[in-house]
């Protein structure tokens, strides 16, 4: 079983995640942030600004290579999912990829998606998320969407300590 943590970028699932990891339980990073991370240390070309295909196809096929790897009776939780990508491309007025398509209806996650709502105070930019607040809020949209429409049933997490939040988390599975 893997459940999505999700929300709009810096509205704190990566700490969830990791916290979630020091508690024992498998999980999934936030692949497409990986991946940036590495191509821009090594000055690499599969970036989504320089190839939207093949950045797109390294993403999906890391997050079903996670997805996949879950054995059923075995809880695991991903920092995003598919229909991430899916809100991503609409949000940059792009239609959703054939490929794409054929893994959202192929691969499915815990019908309960846990969300991270906008959170000012928390909020932060770096290297790689350079989105400002209002960006990050409309994307939050979009992936709210995405998910809605791909059958998801969406849990917003309180405004509380990441702890608090992982508790919340867990007394809900």
């Amino acid at each position: 079983m893997v459940y999505v943590i999700t929300g709009g970028p810096g509205f704190g699932k990566t700490i969830l995640i990791e916290k979630l990891n020091e508690l024992g339980y498998r999980v999934g990073g936030e692949i497409a942030r990986s991946i940036i991370s590495q191509q821009m240390a090594e000055c690499g070309e599969l970036l989504p600004w320089k190839d939207v295909i093949g950045f797109e196809k390294r993403v999906l096929d890391e997050r079903i290579r996670f997805l996949k790897s879950v054995e059923r009776q075995n809880i695991a939780f991903s920092d995003r999912g598919l229909p991430d990508q899916a809100a991503f491309s609409l949000y940059k007025c792009r239609e959703i990829s054939k490929q794409l398509k054929k893994a959202l209806s192929e691969n499915r996650y815990e019908k309960k998606v846990f969300l991270t709502p906008p959170w000012r105070e928390i909020f932060k930019n770096d290297q790689i998320r350079i989105e400002t607040f209002e960006e990050a809020e409309k994307i939050h949209e979009f992936i709210v969407k995405a998910y809605l429409n791909y059958g998801y049933e969406l849990i917003d997490l309180p405004f509380v300590s990441p702890e608090k939040r992982i508790e919340f988390i867990l007394e809900s599975l």
